[in-house]
């Protein structure tokens, strides 16, 4: 028990130092930015932002501290030190990848890569240049047992999908997606982003009379380092904060985001799991390490393109209903939310006429005075609400409501004045505010910095 309280104290100290280290800051600084774009198109597409930012970062910032902890004592338990699982070349290269597209940055593919360098300088290399091994960022390189390296991988993502799990649906944004065949549908963007503060080892040989602190049991470290001590020396490990970010984004176009990242979560969990085992049993079968090198970086993208097609080959949970304008989402602290309309009611009457599409909802509502009438079908039942606005808006230097509808700009006027009231309406087939996914192109941010620094030498 004494030897367990002495552990646990240098632990919690150390964690909190890495609560003000500079990489931390880094990662945080790189969440905000996430955010702060998810917050701008929200301000284009509704005149708000739905999510505000600063909420999105601390909700980030808890749930990271949470597997941020449970991460960092496991890595301990197992006593993975950070020469063995190469974080300072991961870094580097998740930084990279993020310049690609955002949703790489993700320590699977990282990871996978440092790890085939590892393999082919290793194996190819180093065998026909011996000299390369005196080299400094070779010999550091040379350093990482991939074992641990995949068990780190598996350990972020297992963390990862307990935060998917928890909180992945928070701050989902709903948006209107064009599809491939034109249709224009309502869809919600998750895009969740988790600082993690963590605590490693660091390992050093020392002689056997400099030793000093705690003494740890005969079968720790269960993973041995690759450094082997000898004779009259003997290993010392040190705690050491360090810092990673988890990211996770999805598109639900078929269910509710709860229900998405629930999904999520158990093939993420399931993912995290076969890449321990394969990650543990390459330490003691060897041949296992390639098996593990692959299925990390290969076996998440096949996890994203599974969900992927999972989701788009359903029909859409929201879209143009016969009658009626159905709610995506009900903004809270609005009028709607304080007449209590809910997300998937059918609007069919407003002050006893009907509507078929947004315009007419907004048309009929802003004709009215302060309290409106609204009837309606929920989970297959009649309701009824009364929604109280506004008073109807004078005349200003813009024009009244109604002259806006009828400019250039009404298609951003009624989803600008439905967000105001609280209600997100799912789209019209053919409405001319969407989103569209196109393809990543991996070299079009290259493409465009080569094209400036033409266009610059050439004036």
């Amino acid at each position: 028990m004494h030897l367990f309280l002495e552990i646990s104290q240098i632990f919690v100290t150390t964690f909190m130092f890495a609560l003000i280290m500079p990489i931390f800051w880094i990662v945080l600084f790189l969440v905000y930015l996430q955010y702060r774009r998810q917050a701008s198109t929200e301000e284009k597409l509704y005149g708000r932002s739905i999510n505000r930012v600063g909420k999105q970062m601390l909700m980030s910032i808890g749930l990271g501290l949470v597997g941020g902890f449970g991460a960092s004592a496991i890595l301990i338990f197992m006593g993975l030190s950070l020469e063995q699982i190469g974080l300072y070349f991961i870094w580097p290269v998740a930084l990279l990848l993020l310049l690609i597209n955002p949703r790489y940055l993700c320590f699977s593919y990282a990871g996978g890569i440092v790890a085939v360098m590892v393999l082919v300088v290793r194996y190819a290399f180093l065998p026909l240049f011996p000299g390369l091994g005196e080299n400094v960022v070779i010999e550091s390189l040379m350093r990482i047992h991939i074992p641990a390296l995949l068990v780190l991988i598996g350990l972020l993502h297992l963390a990862e999908a307990l935060l998917i799990y928890l909180g992945g649906h928070w701050g989902s944004s709903p948006i209107y997606l064009k599809r491939d065949n034109g249709e224009v549908v309502g869809a919600f963007s998750l895009q969740r982003f988790w600082p993690l503060p963590l605590v490693a080892l660091l390992v050093t040989m020392v002689a056997e009379p400099e030793i000093v602190g705690v003494s740890m049991p005969e079968w720790w470290p269960i993973l041995q380092p690759a450094l082997q001590p000898g004779e009259g020396q003997s290993l010392q490990f040190m705690i050491v904060p360090v810092a990673a970010g988890l990211g996770y984004g999805d598109m639900v176009l078929s269910s509710t985001p709860r229900e998405r990242t629930a999904f999520s979560a158990r093939c993420l969990a399931s993912y995290s799991l076969v890449l321990l085992v394969i990650a543990v049993g390459s330490e003691f079968f060897p041949p296992l390490v390639v098996p593990g090198v692959i299925f990390a970086p290969l076996g998440h993208e096949m996890l994203i393109l599974y969900g992927k097609n999972k989701e788009e080959n359903r029909i859409p949970r929201y879209r143009k209903v016969k009658a009626g304008v159905t709610i995506m989402m009900v903004l809270p602290d609005t009028p709607a939310h304080e007449a209590d309309l809910r997300q998937d009611d059918i609007i069919l009457k407003v002050n006893g006429e009907p509507v078929s599409d947004n315009r007419e909802l907004l048309e009929k509502v802003e004709a009215s005075y302060f309290m409106v009438l609204m009837d309606g079908i929920r989970d297959n039942q009649p309701f009824s609400a009364v929604l109280k606005k506004q008073p109807r808006e004078e005349a200003s230097a813009n024009g009244t409501f109604q002259d806006r509808l009828n400019s250039s700009r009404s298609h951003y006027s009624i989803l600008h004045r439905s967000a105001a009231l609280g209600i997100i309406p799912v789209p019209a087939p053919d409405s001319p505010v969407y989103l569209e996914v196109r393809k990543p192109d991996p070299l079009a941010k290259f493409r465009r910095l080569r094209n400036k620094v033409k266009r610059l030498s050439v004036s």
